[in-house]
């Protein structure tokens, strides 16, 4: 097995999953709870929450659990678009559903919604960003890297700009594919709220959190006992939740260079195939969207699946849909993309026969 599918979720690494069975097997109470097991609980759940903010840089009581980045867009969203402060909202063609969808919540309630339009590699530059604001704007999403081609848009440069035009204004950032993989300093670059999730690096499924600026309004949207200070009311998952801290200790910023060298030899192991790159090969290595003329997604997925190798089409959440993504950017051949994307657990052998098994594909394919 060859897996190349690591924007829709990685392998969670030992320490994740040791945390996880020991909150399950020994430290099994409730967080909430007063008693000594659920204090037990909750001092694990600190040490995770101050390991999360340690790699954000931020403080610990900025940052709020919740069941993944879906769940964390979505909080910092609805919960903090407010008409009162102005009624445009902006985010870009190109967001995850998680950020779209709750867009087109608001566009439903009567906000005014602009989706900004990316370049064919998928970019937005700054000023077509702060063009779109105005005194009006109550919130911007923006995400940091795209999960599909790999973008990665301005949002060190935007936040104290946005402030400028509406100082009221709320940045939301999604960096659910770039946390973890390389730097992100949420409090130094002016942004408001900021969702991550555990599984995206090499933490298990069914914890993610939202940064949140203290002084920040961010109403709930989810009600019941108070948990997490208010703004995510529900039973923590101290499983999840553990083992994303874990996952943290394991971070290594360094690990760009080992994953570009990965993307660079397959690139030079297939650029003289009938492909076309839909991603920038000179940018965010994790992840490589190319399109195999006249294969389609679905034919060259089943046959590389077949042989051991395991790719994606899109966004794991977009099914046998066509990706908004590309149509955004204008892929000629959209209807061939495959996205292949990378982990520190890669190795350059694995990558060789990817490629090999790649090239044979393709020619079996267009026999």
């Amino acid at each position: 097995m060859i897996y190349l599918d690591n924007c829709a979720t990685t392998k969670p690494c030992k320490e994740a999953v040791e945390g996880a069975l020991f909150m399950m097997e020994e430290c099994f109470g409730n967080p909430s709870s007063t008693h000594q097991l659920g204090l037990l609980a909750e001092r694990e759940v600190e040490n995770a929450r101050k390991k999360i903010s340690d790699v954000l840089m931020v403080s610990p009581d900025e940052i709020y659990f919740n069941s993944g980045g879906t769940e964390g867009a979505n909080t910092a969203i609805l919960g903090g678009a407010n008409k009162k402060a102005g009624s445009r909202v902006v985010t870009t063609q190109i967001e995850h559903k998680a950020v779209l969808n709750a867009f087109k919540k608001l566009e439903s309630e009567g906000f005014e919604v602009i989706y900004l339009k990316p370049d064919e590699k998928g970019y937005i530059d700054e000023k077509t960003i702060i063009d779109a604001v105005n005194e009006k704007t109550s919130l911007v999403s923006i995400m940091h890297v795209n999960n599909e081609i790999g973008s990665m848009l301005p949002i060190d440069k935007i936040g104290k700009l946005i402030k400028l035009k509406s100082p009221r204004c709320i940045f939301h950032v999604d960096a659910v594919q770039s946390f973890g993989k390389i730097p992100v300093y949420p409090a130094k670059w002016n942004i408001d709220a900021l969702s991550v999730s555990a599984h995206k690096i090499h933490g298990i499924k069914g914890a993610g959190a939202l940064y949140v600026k203290k002084g920040v309004n961010i109403k709930p949207i989810i009600y019941g006992g108070g948990q997490e200070r208010g703004l995510r009311s529900g039973t923590l998952n101290t499983p999840a939740i553990v083992a994303f801290g874990k996952a943290c200790e394991k971070i290594n910023f360094e690990d760009i260079n080992h994953v570009r060298l990965l993307r660079d030899t397959l690139v030079d192991y297939i650029k003289d195939l009938d492909v076309v790159f839909n991603s920038s090969v000179e940018g965010f290595p994790y992840i490589l969207n190319v399109s195999f003329k006249n294969i389609r997604s679905e034919v060259m997925l089943n046959a590389l699946s077949a042989r051991g190798v395991y790719v994606s089409a899109a966004s794991a959440c977009a099914g046998n849909k066509e990706s908004h993504v590309l149509s955004a950017t204008g892929a000629k051949y959209a209807y061939s993309a495959i996205r292949i994307s990378f982990s520190r657990d890669n190795t350059a052998d694995e990558i060789k026969e990817a490629a090999k098994i790649i090239r044979e594909t393709v020619k079996n394919l267009t026999i």
